[in-house]
């Protein structure tokens, strides 16, 4: 899998003359080469995403607090929706597997 972008929280940040600090994921992003999103209600629903063709499918979960752009245009999760598309970036929570953004 391609991962184009880490976002890491800095913790434990102390201001003495030893810093230290302790990286934690909390959020992965996949530049998908192929996505089929369905959701049967709004705000609910899964992205299945892939990095390559012969690549291995990773099933994420969508919610209502999702954000979807598609073109640079904000759009709603909402209804029935089962479409594939020819690719885009998917940012997702490491611990829940939630689709925090998907830009299609």
């Amino acid at each position: 899998m391609h991962i184009l972008n880490r976002i890491v929280l800095v913790a434990g940040l102390t201001m003495t003359l030893g810093v230290q600090a302790e990286l934690i994921n909390i959020q992965e992003a996949i530049e998908a080469s192929s996505i089929r999103v369905s959701s049967m209600s709004p705000g609910r629903g899964h992205v299945d995403a892939r990095s390559c063709i012969t690549c291995k499918s990773m099933r994420l979960k969508i919610t209502p607090a999702t954000i979807i752009s598609v073109n640079g245009k904000s759009v709603s999760a909402g209804g029935r929706i089962s479409r594939h598309w020819p690719g885009g970036l998917v940012i997702y929570d490491v611990e829940s597997n939630q689709v925090v953004r998907l830009e299609l």
